[in-house]
């Protein structure tokens, strides 16, 4: 075990003291480092390299507090970890690469079980597999899968980890091709809240596998999984068309998404975003993705082109590269928000079954007022059309992800640092906005993919009531004290 200096014996310093009076611990390294392998690493918030050493999160607005990270080397790392934590009553969480949003983060305060560590990638494309550490991000695996002629879901994101994303379901551009990348995964290897070390597949531990697939968040820090691979789609390659329009189109784009309701290519997705621009106001931008053939993709975007974009940039490339090419390459700029550790963002999200142009035009000209009035906040409002055939080809008992029947994930989000009046004005304003998409939705009920939610929703909208009962049956056997119930959380009983 290694403890970044000058943190080795300091009994009394910093944030050692905080420990002591929070815990009545004398330091972490004293409690935990006698059972660590030599390759595992303690830091705290007071170590000058503690932000280059420890995996930083992506967002900080309701932020866990850490009083300390340990970084384990190995499975039995992070064994000796839970159950020492456990016996002392510590907090703790497991960090992947730090993209988990949510406003239940903020009850957290204890030790960030930190799996930098855990990178490693096996693929063995004869078995169409891949197995993936707990602390790999999607982008670790573009070119291995490529090269193997393999393709595996991802997220919208080449920075967000691939466990974290996968078991909450990973929804994305690869959806309408090959469906969700939950429905890939074939087993993992985690450690439960007491410390054991199990495997989860259909054939072993096949409740917890079931729960894990949805909500796995909830039952153990996941170490490593495994996923079936699916063959490259149209030769590996895809079309990205980018189309730009002004502000003053807003009606006409909405009632152009509208006309996919009832259907769609599989080969097809859409991603509409809105950004207010203080230099040119409102704009919009419909992002395209075709998995087949370039002179085949004009047919099935022909309401978007009579729409009359002010760009039209077209490009072919491996699907590897869609992440360069999309947005006008804004996903891969220095700048790119998904993949800048350290801002402060707000999210809310919904999934709709149906597009009501009416309330998607009003909240683009609310957003435009409420960012004109408020010149320290930048919002922005997408809404990414996903085929859901292939999705809806997996039995919805299967497992525990609840949102199938989704047709296009609405997702919200502003970024600004925070202040106690721009908060509330910001979170009201995101929140009646949500109330309005959500009314014309198609849905009874509120219904939010979990890795999207705010946290305000509560386990009724992130897994729906049908999924707690099992879900809840599953937390009293594998995590009746709750010690993972901080992301998103499943009860102990519903109702």
């Amino acid at each position: 075990m290694v403890v970044s200096p000058p943190s080795l014996y300091l009994l009394a310093a910093s944030l050692g003291l905080v420990a002591a009076r929070r815990l009545g611990l004398a330091n972490l390294t004293a409690l935990y480092g006698p059972g660590l392998s030599p390759g595992a690493e303690i830091f705290y918030p007071s170590d000058p390299h503690w932000s280059e050493d420890v995996t930083q999160r992506w967002d900080l607005y309701h932020a866990p507090k850490y009083f300390g990270a340990i970084q384990p080397a190995t499975e039995q790392d992070i064994q000796h970890i839970a159950k020492t934590s456990a016996r002392n009553n510590i907090s703790f969480l497991a960090t992947g690469r730090g993209h988990g949003s949510t406003s239940t983060l903020t009850a957290f305060d204890g030790i960030n079980i930190d799996l930098s560590k855990f990178r490693n990638v096996d693929l063995n494309a004869n078995n169409s597999k891949i197995t993936v550490g707990g602390s790999v991000n999607f982008s670790q695996l573009f070119d291995p899968l490529y090269d193997a002629g393999k393709m595996l879901p991802f997220g919208n994101s080449r920075c967000v980890g691939v466990l974290g994303a996968s078991l909450g379901g990973t929804v994305g551009v690869w959806q309408g091709i090959l469906g969700l990348g939950v429905d890939y995964l074939d087993s993992v290897r985690l450690v439960t809240a007491q410390g054991e070390l199990v495997e989860a597949s259909n054939t072993q531990n096949s409740d917890l596998f079931w729960g894990i697939r949805g909500a796995g968040a909830n039952f153990g820090i996941v170490t490593s999984a495994t996923f079936n691979l699916h063959d490259n789609v149209n030769g590996g390659n895809l079309t990205s068309i980018d189309l730009l329009y002004p502000g003053s189109a807003n009606a006409t784009i909405f009632e152009a998404l509208k006309t996919y309701d009832d259907e769609i290519p599989n080969q097809l997705t859409l991603n509409i975003g809105s950004v207010y621009n203080r230099t040119n106001g409102q704009v919009l931008a419909v992002n395209v993705v075709w998995f087949g053939p370039e002179d085949e993709v004009m047919q099935y975007i022909q309401p978007f082109i009579t729409a009359g974009p002010t760009i039209n940039n077209t490009r072919t490339v491996r699907w590897t590269d869609w992440w360069t090419v999309a947005d006008f390459g804004t996903y891969t700029s220095p700048s790119a928000t998904d993949c800048v550790n350290g801002e402060y963002y707000t999210s809310y999200a919904l999934g709709i079954k149906q597009t009501d142009p009416n309330a998607l035009t009003t909240l683009f000209n609310n957003l435009t007022e409420f960012s004109k009035a408020n010149p320290s906040f930048s919002g922005f409002f997408g809404i990414d059309r996903y085929p859901n055939a292939m999705t809806l080809r997996v039995p919805d008992g299967e497992m525990a992800y609840p949102y199938r029947d989704i047709k296009s994930q609405v997702t919200m989000q502003s970024q600004y640092h925070p202040n106690s009046t721009l908060d509330k004005a910001a979170n009201d304003f995101w929140r009646n906005a949500r109330a309005m998409v959500q009314a014309t939705s198609g849905f009874d009920n509120l219904s939010v993919y979990v890795n999207f939610a705010n946290g305000d929703e509560g386990p009724a909208v992130w897994y729906t009531p049908a999924k707690l009962h099992n879900l809840t049956r599953l937390k009293r056997r594998w995590d009746p004290m709750e010690r993972f119930s901080f992301y998103q959380p499943v009860p102990l009983y519903y109702p």
